[in-house]
């Protein structure tokens, strides 16, 4: 009877995964020429990286992109519709991280075993595996999971020698899962951005678990992630 208990107090748990903000960065290029105000006069090298989501246009970031309430321990998420779309006028590649912070529940959830999971929210974002994680357009694809890169179509022009290693998130604390943690930790460096021949625009899509074996700690905290993706001269 004691393990018929654990199972149920284990399915009633909750927890609310939040993705709620996606912001895009462009580094400019180095210029040096300036007029007697100080200003740049070279702006036309400046880098720009738009970004879109399935429900908002080409700006400087958007939000609630990826969102799930009510998430029990095993439970996956795979965002079928929702994306990031990435572009820039003149190109370049793009980095891939995160940032996160918890959110404890007000009131406390009497199951809630920890109440100051806000104080590190590294433990739940160990909890939040990555089980989908894509970059591509039109014409080729990355696994962000395995750094392995597909063509699909031969019109197109490929995005160049595949660097498995950058293009993979790394298990960071090598516990066999890929996490929000590991991408924070080990963030993915030196994507392609498709040239202007190839509409010059990425999507990035994910898919997310909530582990299995996540402890009472989470129930009724809130996961709120950020995205950021920085688009850097070639």
């Amino acid at each position: 009877m004691q393990g018929a208990r654990l199972k149920a107090v284990l399915l009633g748990m909750l927890g609310i995964l939040l993705v709620s903000m996606m912001i895009g960065v462009a580094y400019a290029r180095p210029c040096g020429n300036s007029n007697h105000h100080g200003e740049d006069t070279c702006s036309h090298n400046r880098l720009d990286l738009k970004l879109m989501d399935q429900d908002e246009g080409w700006g400087d970031g958007v939000m609630a992109t990826w969102t799930a309430t009510n998430m029990a321990p095993g439970d996956e998420f795979a965002f079928d519709s929702s994306f990031v779309g990435l572009k820039s006028k003149k190109g370049g590649k793009v980095d891939i991280t995160c940032v996160y912070e918890v959110f404890e529940e007000f009131p406390q959830t009497e199951a809630d075993t920890d109440p100051s999971t806000n104080l590190h929210p590294d433990k739940m974002a160990k909890n939040m595996v990555i089980t989908r994680c894509l970059y591509k357009n039109s014409t080729w694809q990355i696994d962000c999971l395995t750094g392995k890169l597909t063509i699909i179509s031969r019109k197109g022009k490929a995005p160049g020698l595949c660097c498995i290693h950058s293009w993979r998130i790394r298990d960071v604390d090598r516990d066999g899962r890929i996490t929000f943690y590991d991408l924070k930790r080990g963030p993915l460096s030196n994507l392609p951005l498709p040239d202007k021949g190839n509409t010059n625009e990425a999507r990035f899509e994910m898919s997310v678990r909530f582990d299995q074996n996540a402890g009472n700690e989470f129930q009724g905290d809130t996961f709120n992630l950020t995205m950021l993706f920085r688009l850097k001269p070639e």
